[in-house]
This record gives C-alpha cells, sequence and structure tokens, in this order.
C-alpha cells in the first residue's frame, strides 16, 4: 500500500504536545525523572518510545501509556513497510489450515 507521506516519528507528537503545554524539553525529562537527553533522542527521531517512557508520559501528560507504544508500533510498522514492502509481495500466504 502506497503512502503519500513519510511515517512519522512520536518524538514530532511529543514535541508538539509540550510545545503547545510551554514545557520545555528539560522541564519534562525532570519532571518524569530521565535524562534530558533521552527526551531530545525521542524528539528528533533518533531513539524510540519504550515501555518505561510511555508509563512515564502517559502518567504525566494524563494518557494511556498504550497511546505511546501505539505511535510507536505504527511508526515502527510503516518503516519495516517502507523498507521491505516489495521482498513482501514475493511470499504467498500459507494455504495450510492452522
Amino acid at each position: 500500500m502506497r503512502r503519500d507521506f513519510q511515517p512519522v516519528h512520536p518524538g514530532v507528537i511529543l514535541r508538539e504536545i509540550i510545545g503547545e503545554m510551554g514545557i520545555s524539553q528539560s522541564h519534562l525529562a525532570h519532571d518524569i525523572s530521565v535524562s534530558p537527553m533521552r527526551i531530545s533522542y525521542i524528539i528528533n527521531g533518533s531513539r524510540p518510545i519504550t515501555g518505561d517512557i510511555a508509563l512515564r508520559l502517559g502518567r504525566y501528560l494524563g494518557q494511556s501509556p498504550q497511546f505511546w507504544m501505539n505511535l510507536q508500533s505504527n511508526f515502527d510498522m510503516q518503516t519495516a513497510q517502507d523498507k521491505i514492502g516489495k521482498s513482501l509481495k514475493r511470499i504467498q500466504p500459507c494455504t495450510v489450515a492452522v
């Protein structure tokens, strides 16, 4: 399936949310007890949202941790699709009943 846009890393969403709330990256990091570098890496798209971060963000921002994990999972699937999509077309579904 072809998309007309690049997958959106959850860090982009996090940057938008804290920007709208007027919270700096370092303030967020302090309040959820992680290093500012960790938040910076997530916001810049070089690190994923882990279960640990999802729990912390969910608690702090009043969202479910699953919201953050779903964003990450969706990003990962779209990225994988972009990377191996053509080779997936060569795989034939199994015809044996399971």
